[in-house]
């Protein structure tokens, strides 16, 4: 699964993908992969979405009420209170290589490391681009504090990231969250439950 913790319809995304595989009745394994939406991170870092929305991307108040609107509605449907209004832009790279970090160590639960950072990011605010924000979200996941510094002050990481992004583009992956089963069959953006069990199945009977 292609990611980027910015992206509302990820966390969305995510919780329909965990419904899916409970819905299958056997064990399904996800690999997670980065996805950055902006490479060189935004231009108007720790401003808010519905800022930038009116004046860098283009849309009109009235079309941003309307995309605010449905993304709030679809995320309460999965049980998640998204405040797209206020979430502030950062550079989500270093968050990225902090979650490789989190599903690399011993007895991190990194589905549970994404859905924390969504939270913190949608639900509550906080501007992920700040590295004490950082630092206090890889001590709810009880990861080391040395092992955290060398992954936010260093490039530790940073290859896996951006071999990530690299295969999404090899792939042709252009908008997230995007859903790839291991014989190559794909779901991407605001994908039901359903067809993302469809997917899974398909996948599992070629096994």
């Amino acid at each position: 699964m292609w990611a980027d913790v910015r992206c509302p319809w990820c966390w969305i995304g995510l919780r329909r993908l965990q419904r899916a595989r409970a819905a299958t009745g056997e064990p399904v394994r996800v690999r997670r992969r980065s996805f950055l939406l902006e490479p060189h991170g935004p231009a108007g870092p720790g401003r808010r979405t519905s800022q930038v929305a009116t004046s860098e991307w283009g849309m009109s108040a009235q079309q941003w009420r309307a995309t605010s609107r449905l993304i709030r509605s679809e995320a309460r449907n999965e049980g998640l209170r998204i405040d797209i209004d206020g979430a502030p832009m950062f550079d989500s790279n270093p968050l990225h290589r902090l979650l490789k970090l989190a599903d690399e160590a011993e007895g991190v639960d990194v589905d549970a490391a994404w859905e924390d950072a969504f939270s913190t990011h949608f639900a509550r605010n906080e501007n992920l681009g700040d590295p004490e924000v950082l630092r206090a979200l890889a001590s709810r996941w009880a990861i080391d504090e040395s092992e955290v510094q060398s992954t936010l002050t260093g490039e530790r990481f940073a290859a896996e990231v951006s071999c990530d992004v690299e295969r999404a583009r090899q792939v042709s992956i252009t908008s997230i969250p995007t859903v790839v089963a291991a014989d190559g069959r794909r779901v991407s953006g605001s994908a039901s439950v359903d067809e993302l069990v469809q997917l899974l199945n398909a996948a599992r009977s070629l096994r």
